[in-house]
């Protein structure tokens, strides 16, 4: 389990720079409690919504406590509720899903395992149901990424430096899905200056090439204040002849109020081409001698990449620690899930949903859109949110709920 964030009583002197009041609890709404029994249990890893509504994820056990999860769907029902239906149920042959999940022009699901073999599979959608098959069993992280051919993207494989990882491509054959290393991380030069394990699956800027963020490697020197490196924002261009380039393009802990590590955290884009994101530690606000986390932006300006840090989370008491890849809706606003909150889930904070606001003046404005509690169902929003079209907002959480093992819940504007 992680670590948690306490929650800290803020000063009177602060009281001025507190953000906007916490709201939001009348539009909160539990979609389904994991963990009856029949069902999976401990949601592990962000939902992806379909262009009819319904919700998509994993969990890491379950049905039963000792089971290996399942891949779930949730469907809006017309009189409000939603039902549930498992997709496939994960034995111990197959290990245990983790990770986003993401469709095919078919309608089939890919995703990978995190126990077991480490794979990537396939759902394939077929008139009988749902068929699951491994396209690669030798290593994956946390989801994948899909290009208009059909060709998979990842941290895939082991690559040739081995215990690193690879980000590699996982094409369709006829005899197969063949496996190619593009960009092996940590190299004999040893520190990982170029990073390494993908906390998320990279995404696509429009143009073909690959952006993401390590988790590791990059800066492993104060002010980074891991030993294995407070991990960098990386882009990957295609070549022209199936080879790839690795650029870093920004290492965390760069200087001393930089944010550090970003946790299950990638990057999302606006339509200027901007990258946004979030780190679990760094900024300027320590607590036992930690910072409690930024949110940042990525833009190409002056020939160079910069990044700017949009938020310094002051203190856990309205989130800090920020988890899972940001959410950036049309009205360029930022929605997130953090530690911290003012809620008490068995002497931790139950953690909270945030919104960031730009504002004419250059600044953004933080504020809390749901205060999880421990009645509210559900604790450790660990993977972020998503949007619908409408603007209404979809997470897990991976604790508490009616059988305390996670929820999945709907928050409407």
């Amino acid at each position: 389990m992680k670590p948690k964030c306490p929650v800290i009583a803020l000063a009177a002197a602060l009281a001025l720079a507190l953000p906007s009041p916490i709201r939001g609890a009348d539009r909160y709404k539990v979609l389904h409690n994991f963990g009856s029994g029949s069902d999976g249990s401990i949601p592990y890893g962000p939902v992806m919504l379909d262009q009819d509504g319904s919700l998509y994820g994993v969990t890491i056990n379950g049905p039963g406590y000792y089971g290996n999860g399942v891949v779930f769907e949730l469907a809006p029902q017309p009189d409000g509720k939603w039902k549930e239906a498992i997709l496939h149920d994960f034995t111990n042959v197959d290990g245990s899903p983790w990770g986003a999940l993401i469709f095919d022009p078919a309608g089939n699901l890919y995703g990978t395992t995190l126990a077991g073999k480490s794979e990537v599979f396939e759902l394939s959608h077929e008139p009988s149901g749902w068929r699951f098959s491994v396209l690669y069993a030798g290593g994956a992280g946390a989801g994948l990424l899909m290009d208009g051919a059909g060709n998979l993207y990842g941290d895939i494989g082991p690559g040739p430096y081995k215990y690193y990882g690879a980000i590699a491509e996982l094409s369709p054959g006829s005899n197969g899905w063949n496996y190619t290393a593009l960009y092996s991380f940590c190299s004999p030069r040893g520190q990982c200056p170029d990073g390494y394990d993908l906390p998320a699956p990279p995404i696509w800027d429009g143009k073909g090439n690959m952006f993401g963020t390590t988790l590791g490697g990059g800066i492993s020197k104060p002010p980074c204040q891991s030993i294995y490196g407070c991990g960098v924002i990386y882009e990957m261009t295609p070549n022209g002849d199936g080879t790839w380039t690795y650029h870093v393009l920004h290492r965390f802990a760069s200087f001393k109020n930089d944010g550090q590590s970003p946790y299950y955290a990638g990057l999302v884009m606006d339509k200027a081409g901007n990258f946004y994101g979030a780190t679990w530690f760094g900024g300027s606000h320590e607590s036992g001698g930690w910072g409690q986390g930024t949110v940042y932006k990525l833009a190409y300006t002056g020939g160079r990449w910069k990044e700017t840090i949009l938020y310094d989370f002051p203190d856990c008491a309205y989130g800090c620690r920020v988890e899972g890849t940001l959410a950036l809706d049309k009205a360029g606003n930022l929605y997130g899930t953090a530690s911290g909150g003012s809620g008490n889930c068995g002497g931790y904070a139950c953690g909270v949903v945030f919104k960031l606001s730009p504002q004419k003046n250059g600044k953004w404005k933080y504020s809390v859109v749901y205060n999880f509690t421990a009645e509210g169902g559900g604790f450790q929003p660990f993977y972020g949110v998503i949007l619908d079209d409408k603007g209404h907002l979809f997470g897990v959480t991976s604790q508490f709920g009616k059988y305390g093992f996670g929820t999945a819940f709907e928050i409407t504007p």
